[in-house]
């Protein structure tokens, strides 16, 4: 917008300057009247044609301008339109309509096209004798002009997207200071289209936002599937100005239901088994289809075709990797309106929404039937689930702040600021303690857990260097106070992660939290950081008791714990491994291990990373 503002303002500058060159006395001797009235009549021009934000009072104020500038007995603005490579005729004054269509029509074939790519103007006197115009003389005849002036008219870019037409009744000089004077109004008059084009694409891309924010409102304050649908077909279609639509849900994978908006009554809607039609191509492919002339797509349906159908345009219905069904819209024969790619975007996103939104109602009415056959049923399955959500859900907030009561009130009489305690009574207390803090940490793993599970972590940038140097740090000394030699060996120019800092954290502590309790005084813990590509790969490796080959496979389960005297000497909630297994598969990576029972244990993460601008 700043650009098209200073244009404007170059342009009057331009012709200020001219103006006040005609006016000197030197110069007023010898220009002649008309050239200084055309200059002050473009001045004019120049300021009333660039007031204006629509066609329609454009139009007539381009009328006014050409006849007080230049006088032609008609005149007609034609606009070009790249994709059919094709002129309109918006406006016009004095010309039949027959003449205007065969302008039009003829714009593909005409040998003075490039004149119009390259924005150079094409003029002749005498247009029913001139032989640039062979072959199209006699329109000149039939429509009864001699004299015609066509200048270009240029987007802000430089591209040439109409002309402007002059046309005489008579035959007239055209010279030179003519046509500058009309380029300059040409000028003049395409710096106003781009302006109203500009302030029309603003009003629209506002009438878009608030459109796909109502859409956006009634996809996220939906509750029942058929109150969706109902309403959804008709804001995409009004959205894209399409006549006409289908949503299309697959029903038992192999059938499509179809829910019509503004279908004629008489066409009959049977739900159309996989794979026939575009409808099946669309889900298939996951893939959204624009067509410009459905009549002849080879997967055309004869009872659109008879309905009218002329453009198309299908996308997806997507949740994830699902392909739930499609949404197709159409314009008939009689519309002008067509789609194109920006249409296509909007609604293959808007598909993306939907098909989430439609899963979440599948899966929000699925989880209601099934709570209540299972309340109904009453069977110990569902009181286990309900029993399990419950206590998943409230666990941090129930068992916190008691625990925290109990732990301090129990480290008062720990350290007899309440009162001096014999030595068991001090040992109770002690006892006490451990227990509240296994039990917090057990709450600390469950909360850790749900969020692994719903994925309800902050999203930022981390630093897998600083993250691995920092844990380094801090196991140090525990490593020299259990006589365990702590290495690393972590190469240059590693990838960042995106993730949650606090909960990745947590993983590596468990690893190596671990690593520590199975490893001997004398023995090795190892962490190694690479990089695979763009992927971030962690090592955390130890030399301690190793696992058995029949139990890895389970070690990764909720509360499992490996038989054995090493278990039993470090108790655990059996929550460690299977929180470092969830928390890396919500940061979409994968966890494994290698271990030999006398040798040690490997645990290998790969996380994708990223390149940090």
């Amino acid at each position: 917008m700043d650009d098209q503002r200073k244009t404007k303002q170059e342009l009057i500058r331009e012709l200020e300057q001219l103006r006040s060159q005609v006016n000197k006395p030197d110069q007023l001797v010898n220009a002649p009247p008309q050239t200084i009235q055309q200059l002050q009549s473009l001045t004019h021009a120049a300021q009333s044609l660039l007031e204006v934000h629509d066609l329609a009072s454009l139009w007539v104020r381009v009328a006014t301008a050409v006849q007080n500038i230049l006088n032609p007995s008609r005149h007609a603005i034609f606009l070009y339109n790249p994709e059919a490579d094709a002129l309109t005729c918006p406006h016009a004054a004095g010309l039949s309509q027959k003449y205007i269509n065969k302008v039009c029509k003829d714009f593909q074939k005409t040998p003075h096209k490039q004149k119009f790519y390259e924005l150079e103007p094409l003029w002749s006197e005498d247009a029913q004798t001139d032989p640039i115009f062979a072959g199209r003389n006699v329109w000149a005849i039939e429509e009864g002009i001699h004299s015609l002036a066509l200048f270009p008219l240029s987007d802000n870019q430089g591209v040439a997207i109409g002309a402007l037409g002059l046309y005489w009744d008579e035959i007239r000089p055209l010279p030179p200071t003519f046509i500058n004077t009309g380029h300059t109004l040409a000028h003049m008059i395409a710096l106003a289209l781009n302006t109203i084009t500009l302030f029309n694409e603003a009003k629209l891309n506002l009438q878009r936002e608030q459109q796909l924010n109502a859409i956006s409102q009634t996809l996220n304050a939906a509750t029942e599937l058929p109150t969706l649908l109902g309403s959804l077909l008709q804001m995409v279609a009004d959205l894209v100005h399409a006549d006409g639509g289908l949503l299309g849900l697959i029903i038992d994978r192999e059938m499509l239901t179809f829910y019509p908006y503004n279908v004629p009554h008489w066409m009959s809607l049977r739900p159309a088994p996989r794979p026939r039609g575009l409808a099946w191509h669309i889900i298939t492919t996951c893939e959204p289809i624009l067509i410009d002339d459905y009549s002849n797509h080879p997967e055309a349906m004869e009872k659109w075709i008879e309905a009218g159908v002329s453009k198309f345009l299908g996308v997806p219905l997507r949740a994830g990797d699902n392909c739930l069904g499609m949404i197709s819209l159409f314009n008939l024969n009689s519309s002008r309106l067509t789609f194109n790619e920006r249409d296509l975007d909007l609604v293959a996103s808007i598909g993306k929404q939907a098909g989430i939104a439609i899963q979440n109602l599948r899966q929000l009415a699925e989880a209601q039937q099934r709570a209540a056959a299972m309340a109904a049923a009453l069977n110990r399955q569902a009181e286990l689930d309900i029993l399990k959500n419950n206590f998943t859900q409230s666990v941090s907030h129930e068992l916190r702040s008691p625990l925290g009561i109990i732990y301090g009130h129990a480290e008062l009489l720990v350290s007899e600021v309440l009162g001096s305690l014999n030595d068991e009574q001090k040992q109770s207390g002690e006892i006490i303690m451990r227990r509240v803090l296994m039990l917090t940490n057990l709450v600390d793993d469950l909360t850790a857990l749900l969020a692994a599970e719903t994925q309800e972590f902050r999203r930022e940038q981390i630093d897998t260097t600083l993250l691995i140097y920092s844990l380094l740090a801090d196991y140090r000394m525990r490593a020299e106070e259990l006589g365990i030699l702590l290495e690393a060996d972590i190469e240059e120019s590693i990838p960042w992660v995106m993730g949650d800092s606090t909960h990745l954290r947590r993983v590596f502590d468990n690893l190596v939290s671990n690593a520590f309790k199975f490893t001997p005084a004398g023995g090795q813990i190892t962490l190694r950081l690479k990089a695979i590509g763009h992927d971030v790969h962690i090592q955390v490796a130890d030399s301690g008791e190793g696992i058995p080959e029949d139990k890895v496979g389970r070690i990764f389960e909720r509360f499992y714990q490996v038989d054995g005297g090493s278990t039993r000497r470090h108790k655990g909630t059996g929550l460690g491994l299977s929180l470092v297994k969830e928390i890396v598969e919500a940061h979409r990576g994968t966890v494994s291990v290698q271990s030999t029972v006398g040798k040690g244990t490997t645990f290998t993460i790969l996380i994708p990373g990223f390149r940090p601008e």
